[in-house]
C-alpha cells in the first residue's frame, strides 16, 4: 500500500522524513490501519504526514529552509489536528539529528510505542446476528412473523440516556413487551406508574465539574462529553490497557451482558424488559437532537428468508467521530430497517435499548416491529427434488394433524375440532415445476365428501404475493391467480423460484367456506396442476408426482393418483348464549335486596353441532376493574353442548352495605379454527343494580319542641 503524502512531493523536497514505527510486543501484523504520523514544530504548527502502510513505514515531504527541531506524533484520526488532540504518542526530535544528503536533508527516526499505548489502537473483529419480526394480527390472533430480504443498516451512536425516562414511567406496561413505537413511549402518562422495583438505574443528570484540564479532558470524545463517562480520560491518559481496565470505566459493558442502563438493573425486571425493541419511522437522533453526540453507519446487510441477518466488521475502540477522537469498547447500537416494495420505501428504526446483549466479541439482537406498513413472510420453506406435490398446511396447522378419516383437526391439546372462517391453504412444489420455465399452473376445488369428480367447485380468490428479484433484489407484487390459459379457467401460477425470492413461497390460496358450508359437513379439497399451455397433468403424463402430505413425518409420503385430496370437515355455527336474571324487576336491571334475597343467574349456550370448546360467566363490581369468575367450563373434545345451568349470584350479595352496580358477562368459543386459533366468539353482557339502603336512625324529637315542653312545665302549663 502506497504512503499518503501530504505537502510536495518527497523527490523534490529538500527536508523528508522517513521511518518505521514498531509496536512493542506486537505478535501478527501491526495494528497500523488508520494510523497517522505527523510531524509538527515546536508551536504545534503541521509540517507534514503520512499514513502508514501495512509495514508500518512512513514517508513524508516537510516545508523547511533548515534543520530544526521537531515533535512527531503517532495515533489514529484524519487529520493533524485530531492527532496531536489525542497525543497518544510523540517523539521528540533534535535540529542536530538531520543527515544532510547532497542538496537535501534526511531524518530516519525510529518510532517504539509501548504496547499499553498501541493496544487500544488495534482493531477488533466485531460480529452482530439478529432477527428481524412482526408482531402481526391474523384473523384476530397474534402471531410473529419473520421480516425477510429487507435492508439493515447498523449504526454506532453516542448519547446519553434520554429513553430511561419515558421507559421508567412507562416501566409496568412494557413488561414482557417485544415492541414498543417511540412516539406512544413519549406520550404523557395521566395515571401515576406504579413505583419503580429498586434504584433508579439512571438518576436525573446532574452535571459536575470536573478536576484538571477541561478543555483537553473531552479530547477523546465527542463534544459535550457524557457526563457518567467521567472516569474515561484518566484511563486513556495513563495507557491502561483495554483488557486490564476497571469496572467502572466505560470499557465494562463490552464484557457484560447487557448494556446501557438495562445493566444496572435488577435482574427480575432486566430479564422482562430484554425482547423490548423501541421502533420510529423518524431517526432517533431527530427526536432527540441533543441526546446523540454522534451517529456512524458501520455495515448494513440484508436479512434471508427467516428473517436473520448476521455482519461482521472491523471496530476501532478509538476511532475518529465528529473532530474528536472517540473512545468505544464496542458500538451502541441502532438499526435501520429498508423495505421497498413496488417502488414504495418504508423506514422503521430499531431501537434495541434494553436488549442488547454482547460477550467478547459478539451480539444478538431479537428486533420487533408492529407497524402496518412493513410486509413479514412465511419463512424459509426448501423444495423437494423433482416433481413432488402435496398439501403442507391449513393456516399454521400442518395437514397430517388432521384425520383423514374425520376430517377433524387433533393436537396434544385438542382433538374433534372442525375448520371454519378463511382458510390459508399451503402446498410444496418440488424443483422442477418452480422454475418458471415452462410454466407451471395449478387449480384448487371442493366438494362434499362422497362427490363425483363432476361436482367439485373451483376456488376463485385473487392470489399475490411479494416476490424479490435475485439479481437486483428489488421487491414487487406479483399476481398469481385465477387466470385463464388457453381456454382452461382458474388456474393459479406456480411460482418461479428459481429468479425470484417469496415472502410466502408455500402459500397457494384461501377458501372463504361460510358460503360454501353455513351448518357443518366434510368435503374434499383438491390439487390439480396444468402446464404452460392449460392442460391438465395428470400421474400417467409422468410430470407430476402427487403426494399425500398427511402422512405423520418421517415417514415417507403415500402417493395419490392424479390429483392431492385433502378431507376436512367444515362448521360455520357459532355459539348462541342466553343469560337470564329472574330477580330483575325491570329492563333497568334493579333488584331490592331483603335478608331473604337469593340471586340465581340462568346461563344457556348451544352450538347447534354440539362443538363448544369452553363457556365463561363472570362479573364486574361497579368501576372496579376487578374481574370475578362465577362459572365456566371447557372440553378439549368441545362436548359441553347445550350447556343450560343454574349460577348463584351469593358473591355479589356478600359485603353489601349499599346499593352497587354489577356487570355480568357470559362469553363462549365453538370447538371451531381456521388454522391459527378459535375464531367463533359470542358473549352477552347484562346490567345488574342491588338496590340496599342503608337503615335510618330512630327518630327523637324536634329540638324546639323539646324546649317548648319544658317551658310549659316549668309554668305549671299542662303538657301538650
Amino acid at each position: 500500500m502506497a504512503s499518503k503524502l501530504t505537502g510536495d512531493r518527497p523527490e523534490k523536497s529538500s527536508f523528508v522524513v522517513q521511518g518505521r514505527v514498531d509496536f512493542q510486543q506486537c505478535e501478527g501484523d501491526p495494528p497500523s490501519a488508520g494510523i497517522q504520523v505527523f510531524a509538527f514544530d515546536r508551536l504545534g504548527v503541521p509540517l507534514g504526514g503520512s499514513t502508514l502502510d501495512e509495514k508500518g513505514q512512513f514517508k513524508m515531504a516537510l516545508r523547511l529552509k533548515e534543520p530544526t527541531d521537531l515533535q512527531i506524533m503517532a495515533g489514529p484520526g484524519k487529520d493533524a489536528g485530531s492527532v496531536r488532540q489525542s497525543a497518544n504518542f510523540t517523539l521528540p526530535v533534535s535540529a542536530k539529528e538531520w543527515i544532510q544528503e547532497g542538496r537535501g536533508y534526511l531524518l530516519r527516526p525510529q518510532l517504539v510505542i509501548p504496547r499499553p499505548i498501541w493496544w487500544p489502537w488495534r482493531p477488533v473483529r466485531l460480529c452482530i446476528s439478529g432477527h428481524v419480526r412482526k408482531i402481526d394480527t391474523h384473523d384476530g390472533h397474534t402471531q410473529t412473523c419473520p421480516v425477510p430480504y429487507v435492508k439493515v443498516e447498523i449504526f454506532d451512536v453516542d448519547r446519553e440516556a434520554c429513553w430511561w425516562p419515558p421507559i421508567r414511567n412507562w416501566w409496568d406496561t412494557l413488561l414482557d413487551r417485544p415492541v414498543v413505537r417511540i412516539p406512544d413511549l413519549l406520550r404523557p402518562r395521566f395515571e401515576p406508574p406504579r413505583p419503580f422495583p429498586g434504584p433508579d438505574p439512571a438518576p436525573p443528570l446532574r452535571l459536575q465539574p470536573r478536576a484538571g484540564l477541561r478543555g483537553t479532558e473531552v479530547g477523546l470524545n465527542p463534544q459535550p462529553l457524557p457526563p457518567r463517562e467521567t472516569l474515561l480520560s484518566r484511563s486513556i491518559a495513563s495507557h491502561a490497557a483495554l483488557d486490564s481496565l476497571p469496572d467502572n470505566t466505560v470499557a465494562a459493558p463490552a464484557f457484560t451482558g447487557l448494556v446501557g442502563e438495562a445493566r444496572r438493573l435488577d435482574s427480575a425486571i432486566a430479564s422482562r424488559l430484554d425482547k423490548l425493541t423501541l421502533t420510529s419511522k423518524i431517526a432517533p437522533w431527530l427526536i432527540f437532537p441533543r441526546c446523540f453526540y454522534s451517529r456512524q453507519l458501520v455495515s448494513e446487510t440484508y436479512t434471508d428468508c427467516n428473517g436473520y441477518f448476521n455482519v461482521c466488521f472491523n471496530w476501532w475502540p478509538i476511532h475518529f467521530r465528529n473532530g474528536r477522537l472517540r473512545f468505544d469498547a464496542r458500538p451502541d447500537v441502532i438499526v435501520r430497517v429498508t423495505q421497498i416494495i413496488n417502488g414504495v420505501s418504508t423506514v422503521i428504526y430499531m431501537d434495541p435499548y434494553t436488549s442488547t446483549r454482547w460477550n467478547t466479541s459478539s451480539a444478538h439482537i431479537d428486533l420487533y416491529l408492529d407497524n402496518e406498513e412493513v410486509r413479514c413472510g412465511q419463512g424459509c420453506h426448501p423444495r423437494p427434488e423433482g416433481s413432488p406435490v402435496f398439501f403442507t398446511r391449513i393456516g399454521n396447522d400442518e395437514v397430517y394433524q388432521i384425520h383423514q378419516g374425520s376430517g377433524l383437526y387433533a393436537d396434544s391439546a385438542v382433538s374433534q375440532m372442525a375448520y371454519g372462517g378463511n382458510l390459508n391453504l399451503y402446498a410444496v412444489f418440488g424443483d422442477t415445476l418452480a422454475t418458471g420455465a415452462p410454466k407451471r399452473y395449478y387449480r384448487l376445488s371442493y366438494a362434499r365428501q362422497g362427490s363425483a369428480d363432476s361436482d367439485f367447485k373451483f376456488i376463485d380468490a385473487d392470489l399475490r404475493d411479494t416476490r424479490v428479484d435475485k439479481l437486483t433484489l428489488t421487491s414487487a407484487d406479483h399476481f398469481l391467480g385465477p387466470q385463464p390459459v388457453n381456454g382452461t379457467t382458474t388456474l393459479y401460477e406456480v411460482r418461479n423460484r428459481d429468479d425470484f425470492y417469496w415472502y410466502n413461497p408455500d402459500w397457494i390460496g384461501s377458501w372463504w367456506t361460510p358460503p360454501v358450508e353455513a351448518d357443518t359437513g366434510t368435503y374434499v379439497l383438491r390439487l390439480e396442476l396444468f402446464d404452460e399451455n392449460g392442460v391438465y397433468l395428470n400421474t400417467a403424463s409422468g410430470q407430476v408426482d402427487y403426494r399425500d402430505g398427511t402422512v405423520v413425518p418421517p415417514a415417507p409420503l403415500p402417493a395419490m393418483t392424479d390429483h392431492c385430496d385433502l378431507v376436512i370437515t367444515l362448521d360455520n355455527k357459532a355459539p348462541e348464549l342466553n343469560l337470564d336474571i329472574p330477580a330483575v324487576l325491570n329492563e333497568c336491571g334493579v333488584i331490592p335486596w331483603s335478608p331473604t334475597l337469593t340471586l340465581t343467574f340462568n346461563a344457556a349456550v348451544l352450538q347447534d353441532n354440539h362443538r363448544l370448546h369452553s363457556w365463561t360467566l363472570q362479573y364486574t363490581k361497579g368501576v372496579n376493574p376487578a374481574v370475578v369468575l362465577l362459572a365456566g367450563n371447557s372440553s378439549p373434545t368441545g362436548a359441553l353442548s347445550p350447556v343450560n345451568q343454574n349460577v348463584s349470584g351469593a358473591p355479589l350479595l356478600a359485603g353489601l352495605t349499599s346499593t352497587c352496580a354489577f356487570a355480568l358477562k357470559l362469553y363462549a368459543w365453538a370447538h371451531v379454527r381456521n388454522g391459527y386459533g378459535l375464531i367463533y366468539y359470542r358473549e352477552q353482557i347484562k346490567a345488574i343494580a342491588i338496590e340496599k339502603c342503608a337503615p335510618c336512625p330512630d327518630c327523637a324529637p324536634p329540638p324546639l319542641a323539646l324546649n317548648r315542653t319544658a317551658t310549659g312545665l316549668a309554668a305549671g302549663l299542662p303538657s301538650v
